[in-house]
């Protein structure tokens, strides 16, 4: 940085010569870039709270562990006449930030995603299931397996009309919803009338009852097994926050810039994100639903309208109809076209809370702890042709 000039250069190269190499070249990029209006002064020496992120069991993990792994899905996959294609990224490292104004922070972690999917020799059939953790002895290699295998067995498509419908989302399910609406925690996007959280008039609306009563958000560095960094990029601590509590919004993320300009104190963005469960059990959702449809994930979720934190996506590897308390067929997949704001204003059950694999990918992402969640009037737009 030289004033509000600001640039910066990455390498792999940790070797003395090549680092002199990186901030000779950063220094001359940052003397040739433009101001930037929004740049803040460095931070001063910060604390970090204690958070022990890194597992032996995953940092240490041997090929042959992984490899038994692989063995339980395909042994299950075989002697059910499917074939099976798993994907496991399994991570350790450690993540430091430093400042010519005393900042410094160091921090170990582990992380691990195994997911699996199993299918008929015919393609026509297809199942799924996944695990994320940081401590690898929360990997259920045989539950996966068992999970996969069994959604395999039973899904093929048979028709169901599109409409709306009450649905059970799966954890998995939930958590790839959960993952995107993160970003919608920003109080910047609010304050310029981007965001749903944006009030009529001006403003945000921090404070008011959204959602409903039984929906707790919250990210916690600390949350066990879904731990992160106590800092961010800039060197920010980042402790426990309650986003929304009892349905109401309790804060929004604000950058240090966008803090400044309201004479507000900074708020960083969530590094994880828990959603507090309840104690229905997904046998008692089935068995109280008249007609609905029970999902196991999605696939290819995008974006549609952030003032309504809309998203689509297609159902995926186990969709299910319900009937008369019990799940009846197995049916089609759909394109969802669905508010995020609607389905947690439309809350009938809520279960126990957990972490889910929740990236598109399969590779470790953002800590996401969700529970299963029966929802009303949940929107299955359209048929979709996808196994």
């Amino acid at each position: 940085m030289f004033g509000k000039r600001v640039a910066s250069v990455s390498t792999n190269n940790f070797e003395d010569d090549a680092l002199l190499v990186a901030v000779r070249r950063s220094e001359t990029l940052a003397r040739l870039a433009p101001e930037s209006p929004e740049y803040v002064d460095e931070l001063n020496l910060q604390s970090y709270q204690d958070n022990q992120a890194y597992y032996e069991s995953t940092g240490e993990l041997e090929a042959i562990t992984r490899a038994e792994a692989a063995a339980i899905a395909i042994r299950q996959a075989e002697s059910a006449g499917q074939i099976a294609a798993s994907y496991m990224d399994v991570r350790a490292g450690t993540r430091s930030v430093a400042t010519s104004n005393g900042v410094y922070g160091s921090h170990s972690s582990t992380g691990v995603a195994y997911t699996l999917t199993s299918r008929t020799r015919d393609g026509l059939q297809s199942g799924w299931a996944g695990d994320e953790a940081n401590d690898w002895n929360n990997i259920e290699s045989q539950r996966i397996a068992d999970d996969a295998v069994a959604k395999c067995r039973d899904w093929r498509k048979t028709d169901l009309d599109p409409g709306q419908y009450t649905v059970i989302l799966e954890p998995t399910a939930l958590g790839m919803l959960m993952l995107r609406m993160m970003n919608s925690f920003n109080q910047r996007t609010a304050d310029e009338g981007r965001s749903y959280f944006s009030k009529t008039g001006g403003g945000n609306r921090i404070g008011e009852k959204l959602f409903d009563d039984r929906i707790n958000i919250y990210s916690d560095p600390a949350y066990r097994d879904a731990e992160t960094s106590p800092f961010n990029n800039s060197g920010q601590p980042i402790n426990r926050q309650d986003w929304i509590r009892s349905g109401t919004v309790e804060d929004l993320a604000r950058s240090r810039f966008w803090a400044g300009q309201l004479d507000q104190e900074p708020l960083p963005s969530p590094s994880n994100l828990i959603m507090a469960g309840g104690n229905d059990s997904l046998e008692e959702m089935i068995a109280s639903t008249k007609r609905g449809v029970l999902l196991t994930r999605f696939w290819y979720i995008r974006g549609l309208n952030p003032r309504i934190i809309s998203y689509t996506g297609l159902t995926r590897d186990g969709t299910f109809l319900i009937e008369d308390g019990k799940i009846t067929r197995p049916v089609t997949n759909f394109r969802f076209n669905q508010s995020l704001v609607e389905m947690l204003q439309n809350i009938e059950m809520i279960g126990p809370s957990v972490r889910v694999a929740a990236s598109e990918n399969s590779s470790v992402s953002t800590p996401i702890v969700v529970p299963t969640l029966k929802v009303r009037g949940f929107n299955l737009s359209s048929v979709s042709d996808a196994i």
